[in-house]
């Protein structure tokens, strides 16, 4: 090969290895600021009520028999199911509430958090499965209970949504299926 030559060509390879080194820094840079998400939008307790308050309606309603009746519903508890798991995951992150980065920053809130994605976890294959195993949803709208409960006493005794408001309660005290 001549000089000439293999100067060009050198020249055009160093080249293609900048393009690839910028965009290689470019799609780093992209990953990087989509990496993890380090604040909410919301506060925790919009979150909470506008996400987990909701759906857990749906999974207490099946352990309670309140069986759904069609594709549509089982839809709706299946995406309930998925609330849990992400709802989990999403409280660990602080909003823009008064107190999300304190309640976020302990141990104890994590594990309650991590406690309600595994309620959603072993939830999501019952609703699968269209389980009508009132049984195996009582139990799992029970640890559902148990691990709330838990957490508002330790967390937030008084003011468990922080003014933030679920829907009326009237169909369930009217004994109305969740479903109609």
């Amino acid at each position: 090969m001549r000089p000439k030559t293999a100067l060009i060509i050198g020249t055009f390879c160093l080249a293609l290895s900048a393009c690839d080194t910028a965009q290689d820094s470019e799609e780093t840079a992209e990953a990087t600021a989509h990496a993890g998400l380090t604040e909410l939008p919301v506060s925790i307790n919009a979150a909470m009520v506008g996400l987990i308050d909701n759906s857990a309606d749906y999974l207490w309603a099946v352990g309670n028999g309140d069986m759904p009746r069609d594709e549509a519903d089982w839809d709706l508890v299946r995406s309930a199911t998925y609330d849990m798991i992400l709802g989990g995951q999403i409280i660990q992150v602080p909003g823009t509430g008064e107190m999300d980065a304190i309640w976020t920053g302990d141990a104890g809130w994590q594990e309650m958090s991590d406690n309600l994605t595994a309620i959603g976890q072993d939830a999501l294959p019952l609703a699968e499965s269209q389980s009508t195993d009132v049984e195996a949803w009582r139990a799992i709208g029970d640890r559902l209970v148990e691990n709330c409960e838990g957490c508002h006493q330790a967390f937030k005794p008084e003011i468990p949504s922080g003014g933030i408001l679920h829907r009326s309660t009237e169909r369930e005290s009217r004994d109305v299926s969740i479903f109609d």
